[in-house]
C-alpha cells in the first residue's frame, strides 16, 4: 500500500518538516490550540458566504462551483478534500480559504498546486491556476500553476513520502521563532 500526502502536510512541511513527521510517524497527541479552532470556525462562515457569491472576484463569468471536493491520485501519491473548486468547460479551479492577514507564502502555493495537480489527474481537467482567498482581508489571490511550482510540489510530495516511508525524522524548520507557537515544541528537544 503507498503512502498518501495531502496538500495540507505541504503547507505544513513547507512550515516545518516536523510537523507532519510527528503526525504521520509517531504517536503524539496533538491538541488543537485556540487559534487553530478559531480558523477552522472562520473556514466554515467563509464557505457559507461563498455559497452566495458571483464568481466575479475570480474574474470569471461562468462556472459551476463545487464544494468539499474528495480527490485520489495513487499515482501522485496524494489524498485530499479541496474547499471549492470551479469547473467552467474543460478548465478548473482550485480555491482555498484561508484566515490570514498576510499574502499566500510559499507553503499556501505548494498546497494549492498540489490540490490543481491531484484535479488534473483524478478529474482530467486542466488547472492553469487557482485562488487563495483571505476571509481577514477579503483579497483573492490568483497562484499561476507554472512548471517550477508543479516541480517543487511534485519534489515536496517525494521528500515527505520518503521520510514518512523511512519513518526517519527530518531536521526542524531553520527559522526557530516558529517552535515558540508550536503545538509539538515539547517533543522535538533539540530546537529550543
Amino acid at each position: 500500500m503507498s503512502t498518501l500526502v495531502t496538500p495540507t502536510e505541504l503547507r505544513q512541511h513547507h512550515y516545518c518538516p516536523r510537523v507532519v513527521f510527528f503526525a504521520r510517524c509517531t504517536p503524539v497527541k496533538r491538541r488543537e490550540t485556540v487559534l487553530m479552532t478559531h480558523g477552522r470556525e472562520r473556514h466554515q462562515q467563509e464557505g457559507e458566504r461563498e455559497r452566495r457569491r458571483t464568481l466575479s472576484r475570480y474574474d470569471l463569468t461562468e462556472g459551476e462551483r463545487r464544494y468539499d471536493v474528495r480527490l485520489t491520485s495513487e499515482r501522485l501519491g496524494l489524498n485530499g478534500e479541496l474547499d471549492l473548486l470551479i469547473v467552467a468547460g474543460e478548465q478548473a479551479y482550485p480555491v482555498e480559504f484561508k484566515h490570514s492577514q498576510r499574502p499566500p507564502d510559499p507553503g499556501h502555493k505548494l498546497q494549492l498546486c498540489a490540490y490543481g495537480l491531484l484535479v488534473e489527474d483524478a478529474l482530467g481537467l486542466h488547472c492553469p491556476h487557482g485562488y487563495w482567498h483571505s476571509s481577514r482581508t477579503r483579497q483573492t489571490h490568483l497562484i499561476p500553476f507554472d512548471t517550477r511550482l508543479r516541480n517543487r510540489t511534485l519534489a515536496a510530495i517525494r521528500t515527505i513520502r520518503d521520510f514518512i516511508e523511512a519513518e526517519r525524522c527530518p531536521p526542524p524548520t531553520a527559522q526557530v521563532n516558529k517552535c515558540l507557537e508550536c503545538e509539538l515544541r515539547n517533543f522535538c528537544g533539540d530546537t529550543l
